[in-house]
């Protein structure tokens, strides 16, 4: 009898051409709730695997956070770059979202790591280097009365702020976001983590807004913010 030969499996293919025709009629459909069922559906199960792939071939990981924050916040950085891609120009939706999430995956992961290096325990003294304890002595110096101050309004002057923002939304998904945000502001010593991808879960628990939502209102919510806050601006936070 002649062995038959044994077929090998096909890898299933999760970033495909349909992956591509769905991005394209995302960024041309105008509706954001079918717009959000669209990316929901088909894009963004494609970013998540294409961020598990990199990850696990390019060995990515950070001494400081959970491997699979960095993969959700790469996700969501992808979520919030799809405009840019345009199929006009020839690229390949792949490839181009492919770059885009290594390149933020390289970044992010050595600058979590220079951040490791860089901190220091309080709590452990006698892990400290003699240069930990100089740079230390050197940055332990007494406040200034108008920094003492500055620190003290600085809750009440971003509580002014998010009021003032909140009244320039349109929407009801956005207002939802502000005083989420709100919320955790006003209850931050509260909170049992408080790193990026944390806040992100804490403000979609209590926003109710899923991901591409939340992400959506936190974008129309910073375009407010860089209008009204900084130096010489309605709100001084610095």
């Amino acid at each position: 009898m002649e062995e038959k030969k044994k077929k090998k499996r096909k890898k299933r293919q999760y970033f495909t051409l349909e992956t591509q025709e769905k991005i394209v009629l995302y960024q041309n459909t105008p509706n954001k709730r079918q717009k959000n069922k669209i990316y929901e559906q088909f894009i963004m199960p494609a970013f998540n695997e294409l961020v598990h792939s990199l990850v696990a071939v390019y060995k990515f990981k950070s001494p400081i956070e959970d491997i699979n924050h960095l993969k959700s916040d790469c996700s969501t950085f992808l979520y919030e770059t799809i405009h840019k891609w345009n199929p006009d120009k020839g690229t390949k939706a792949f490839s181009y979202f492919n770059v885009v999430a290594k390149n933020w995956l390289t970044i992010n992961t050595r600058r979590l790591t220079k951040h490791a290096n860089r901190s220091v325990s309080l709590s452990d003294a006698d892990s400290m280097s003699s240069a930990d304890k100089r740079r230390l002595s050197e940055h332990w110096v007494e406040m200034s009365p108008e920094d003492k101050e500055r620190k003290e309004n600085f809750p009440h002057v971003v509580n002014d702020m998010l009021n003032y923002i909140e009244e320039k939304l349109k929407y009801e998904k956005d207002i939802r976001c502000i005083k989420a945000i709100r919320q955790i502001f006003n209850n931050v010593d509260d909170l049992d983590y408080l790193n990026k991808r944390a806040v992100f879960v804490y403000l979609r628990e209590i926003s109710g807004l899923n991901s591409p939502e939340l992400s959506s209102s936190l974008s129309t919510i910073r375009k407010h913010y860089r209008k009204v806050a900084g130096p010489g601006k309605d709100f001084e936070l610095f």
